[in-house]
């Protein structure tokens, strides 16, 4: 994931986006990586998806 593709804490009217903390499988589909993303200004967190590829 690179950085434009990180998403915009939606509780500020500017764009402040977030960083990624953490990376986990999701533990009802663990073919799923889940993303917890906290913004660096007021610390709200997110988890969402990450979309991930084979190709190394």
């Amino acid at each position: 994931m690179t950085y434009e593709e990180a998403p915009a804490c939606d509780r500020h009217e500017t764009k402040v986006l977030m960083q990624l903390r953490t990376m986990h499988s999701d533990s009802s589909r663990p073919e799923v990586v889940v993303g917890l993303f906290e913004c660096p200004e007021c610390g709200h967190e997110r988890r969402l998806p990450i979309r991930t590829s084979d190709a190394a």
